[in-house]
């Protein structure tokens, strides 16, 4: 039966699903590009089996199983994860927040207010840049690496950054996300075999997505190479749950659902 599988279409997902497209894939499997507030929906609508999806939708969803031992996270900045504003940081008021994003999203309520001590006003908006700062002090933009050359006087806050400053721990972004009524050891081998072909070519993959994406080069390497990372050790793990814990402290999710790792 072919395996309906959804990524997100971000350079860093790249490792984890270019395999599906090589010659070497021998896998029945279907696959769909999506944002992840997106993907998080065709999951709920069995539209698909498996995403690699925001991991707050793992957190909020207790009907998801997550295949263990793969993430999208970061030890620290994560350069592709960040908050953009037109005033200094203690000086916002308002937030333009992607929606694309969900993990995203909640981890900017997060550090706003323990880092920063504040409370904004939120909206969600477009991932445009110049329409979110006409409209509010700052907005979240994820996934966009050519937001480097920004116009004299921007604040940028990386989350990934913050999140490791506040913690010491790493931050967990995405996994493979599946459906109880579908996730099966097919599936996680044909994920794991993924991301093996994937993780063993990260430099090849860096420069193929370089010129596809119009990044440039080193860019793009040190994003794969360097400031990725594609495990679910037991520290990633650790700072997923204290993830979970503080979207519940900070009224993001209702109830703490124990975190579902397939075996």
């Amino acid at each position: 039966m072919t395996i309906r599988i959804g990524s997100v279409p971000y350079l860093n997902a790249k490792p984890l699903v270019d395999w599906f497209h090589s010659l070497e894939c021998d896998a029945d499997v279907e696959l769909t590009y999506a944002v992840p507030s997106q993907l998080a929906r065709m999951l709920r609508e069995d539209a698909l089996d498996v995403a690699n999806v925001s991991i707050f939708e793992g957190l909020q969803n207790p009907d998801l199983v997550l295949i263990p031992d793969i993430s999208i996270s970061a030890y620290g900045a994560v350069k592709s994860v960040r908050l953009f504003s037109k005033v200094p940081m203690e000086r916002i008021r308002s937030v333009a927040l992607d929606t694309s994003s969900l993990t995203s999203t909640a981890l900017t309520r997060i550090l706003l207010n323990e880092v920063f001590g504040l409370t904004p006003c939120y909206e969600h908006r477009a991932p445009q840049l110049n329409a979110m700062l006409t409209a509010c002090d700052a907005g979240l933009i994820i996934g966009d690496l050519k937001l480097f050359d920004l116009l004299p006087g921007t604040t940028v806050y990386d989350l990934g950054q913050g999140w490791y400053d506040l913690t010491g721990l790493p931050f967990v972004y995405a996994g493979w996300l599946a459906r109880a009524d579908r996730v099966s050891s097919e599936m996680a081998d044909i994920l794991h075999q993924a991301k093996s072909w994937g993780t063993a070519r990260l430099e090849a993959l860096a420069t193929k997505w370089s010129q596809e994406m119009s990044l440039p080069l080193d860019r793009s390497h040190d994003y794969l190479c360097n400031v990725m990372n594609y495990d679910l050790s037991p520290t990633q793990l650790d700072g997923l749950h204290l993830f979970q814990r503080k979207c519940h402290e900070h009224g993001l999710l209702e109830a703490i659902h124990p975190l579902r790792l397939y075996s």
